[in-house]
């Protein structure tokens, strides 16, 4: 009976409250009815119960049961919490292991991007010394066609006197004395004869002068030419080699984890739907401030739980989307030459507030070589990398506190929606353009917060 009774009662600690009282009712019930039984015994005229004994062992069983099922029940209980417990331990690690990649990867692009920067300047030097020198030979070979058109002018001026200048040096006497003339006469024609001598010899001397410019510049032409033979195929390898390191800094970037890329998708998508240029940036602001809104409410309920350590992760999170991923702009410093941090060579078609069809202009155009290599003006990642309405070919590339460098009219894009780059880093090319139809332009617009700001100090 001591025994029975110990163990109902460490059975109650260890099941619900409900079960244990369940238990305790049946024991107490069982163990008086079975107390009763040697007093009536000891009794010479009773007879003992025939089921009452019976009854009391079935709901000691009962009991045993009921205990043995909640402890059961408590250890499965007790079992899935520590699985879920591993499995949450496992979701947070590879969410922590997800993340910490991401960074990796980020960083790596962002290193790989910086590495191209060297390489994409001289790149552009190149472009801008090939175009310069194509101007040059250009140039050469128009005042060559000039040249010779002088000449084969001046030749066939002169053509119908040489016969009458041959006869005249081999025979002077016998020409002047072929006909006979009156002296008054025949001195006018000794002076017509002088002075078309003196005009043959100008025109001669004309002659000469320009078959010696001609063959000076036929010379530098073909020397020009081997030149810009050379830096073309120098401006091909140095291409190739940016374009392979930009590639190598996109695909590092794509490696980032789920959740960056789900955000950048969905800033694109938003981007896409945009009716307008400015409307395209405005939902991009929008899609920051309501994950800033997320994080701050999310900051909230974790400090309102006593959550401290999530509360500040939140609020680090929602300050770094303010922040933007790149430092913000700041103007050139002073005594630097306008335009030197322009993101392609060439000259300014349009420049900023100019007179244009539609209105003052609200960024810069750019008419640049054929296939010039397009850089970024500022570090920082990309927002929308893809065709854009009648932009062409587009980029908008996040600066970081709310400014943002609109760039389109790109031939080929070397870099994707959420890469992050350097500043000066490859972002794709200028269409190849032969001379025939409309030239290829780049318009360059400069953003803070939803309204455009002229880019000019800043590049």
């Amino acid at each position: 009976m001591p025994a029975r009774t110990r163990a109902p009662a460490a059975a109650q600690r260890a099941v619900p409250a409900r079960v244990a009282v369940a238990i305790a009712a049946a024991l107490v019930a069982g163990p008086a009815a079975g107390a009763a039984t040697p007093r009536h015994a000891a009794h010479p005229r009773a007879a003992p119960h025939p089921g009452r004994g019976t009854a009391a062992d079935q709901a000691a069983a009962a009991a045993r049961r009921a205990v043995a099922q909640a402890q059961a029940a408590q250890q499965a209980l007790v079992a899935r919490q520590r699985r879920q417990a591993r499995d949450l331990a496992t979701r947070t690690a590879a969410r922590d292991a997800a993340r910490a990649q991401a960074r990796q990867d980020t960083a790596r692009a962002a290193a790989l991007s910086a590495a191209t920067v060297d390489a994409t300047t001289r790149l552009q030097q190149t472009e801008q010394q090939t175009a310069d020198l194509a101007d040059r030979v250009a140039a050469l070979r128009a005042e060559q066609a000039r040249l010779r058109a002088e000449l084969a002018r001046d030749s066939a001026a002169i053509t119908p006197m040489l016969p009458l200048a041959a006869r005249l040096a081999r025979y002077p006497a016998d020409t002047l004395l072929a006909a006979p003339v009156p002296p008054d006469r025949a001195i006018a024609g000794l002076l017509v004869i002088q002075g078309l001598s003196a005009q043959l010899e100008q025109r001669a001397d004309a002659i000469r002068t320009r078959r010696a410019a001609l063959a000076a510049l036929d010379a530098d032409l073909a020397a020009r030419t081997a030149q810009l033979s050379a830096l073309q195929q120098q401006q091909a390898a140095q291409r190739d080699s940016v374009a392979r390191a930009a590639e190598a800094a996109r695909q590092a970037q794509q490696r980032s984890n789920g959740a960056a890329t789900r955000a950048a998708r969905q800033v694109e998508d938003a981007t896409r739907q945009a009716s307008s240029l400015q409307d395209a940036v405005n939902r991009i602001e929008a899609l920051e401030k309501a994950a800033e809104d997320r994080l701050e409410q999310a900051a909230q309920a974790a400090i309102r739980a006593h959550r401290a350590d999530e509360a500040a992760t939140a609020r680090a999170r929602a300050a770094a989307i303010a922040q933007g991923p790149g430092p913000g702009l700041s103007a050139r410093a002073p005594g630097t030459p306008a335009g030197r941090g322009a993101p392609v060579p060439g000259t300014i078609v349009t420049a900023w507030g100019a007179a244009t069809e539609s209105g003052p202009a609200t960024g810069i155009t750019y008419a640049p070589p054929s296939g010039a290599t397009v850089r970024a003006p500022c570090a920082g990642q990309v927002d929308f990398a893809g065709v854009f309405r009648s932009y062409g070919q587009m980029i908008i590339l996040d600066c970081g506190r709310h400014d943002r460098f609109v760039l389109a009219g790109l031939g080929a894009l070397a870099v994707s929606t959420g890469q992050a780059l350097a500043h000066g880093a490859p972002v794709g090319r200028m269409p190849d353009w032969a001379g025939q139809g409309a030239r290829p332009t780049l318009f360059v617009q400069l953003r803070h917060g939803g309204g455009a700001v002229d880019p000019a100090p800043f590049l």
